[in-house]
């Protein structure tokens, strides 16, 4: 008996089975990384529920791209400017917004909404969501989305659990 031709495809079989296995298992956390996508999305529209309330549009200006250190946006105002340390396709954007409360000793609730116009639908759809709170006096809120090879016309939706809605102007993004 040779026991070193019994061993060639026993070794063979095996490293394909650890293929299958990375595989299916790149495909399992895709799949979980979709699901917590599309759940934060949808967790947004909770932090919408003032649907009735009046939608303020601020002016994004030419002066707050690139976005400097230290700037700080007036309340009721929404500032948006790129990061320019970047390469290639991924922009990444830093908002910027300073939300008051009236009351200190109160939670005040607030989410971000990035939107993409569909030129097909011929309407502003969610592109990527986050939300977060705070309780204080005020505070400069922020937050930096990303967008990766998806060049189009974005706004920026701030929304406070006290009705106030914030609208950014559109700003392309392209690649």
């Amino acid at each position: 008996m040779r026991p070193r031709s019994s061993v060639t495809p026993v070794l063979a079989s095996g490293a394909g089975s650890v293929v299958k296995l990375l595989v299916a298992t790149l495909a399992f956390t895709g799949a979980y990384v979709g699901v917590e996508a599309s759940r934060d999305a949808s967790g947004e529209a909770r932090a919408n529920a003032a649907a009735g309330a009046p939608v303020q549009t601020v002016t994004l200006s030419a002066e707050s791209v690139p976005v400097t250190t230290g700037t700080v946006p007036a309340a009721g105002t929404v500032t948006v400017g790129a990061i320019t340390d970047t390469q290639g396709c991924a922009k990444p954007y830093r908002v910027q917004s300073v939300i008051e409360n009236a009351d200190p000793e109160k939670t005040v609730s607030y989410g971000w909404r990035l939107e993409r116009w569909s030129v097909s639908g011929k309407s502003w759809r969610v592109y990527m969501a986050s939300g977060s709170g705070f309780t204080g006096r005020s505070r400069t809120v922020e937050w930096e989305p990303r967008i990766v090879n998806n060049p189009g016309w974005y706004r920026v939706k701030l929304s406070v659990d006290g009705g106030d809605v914030l609208l950014s102007e559109k700003f392309q993004v392209s690649c």
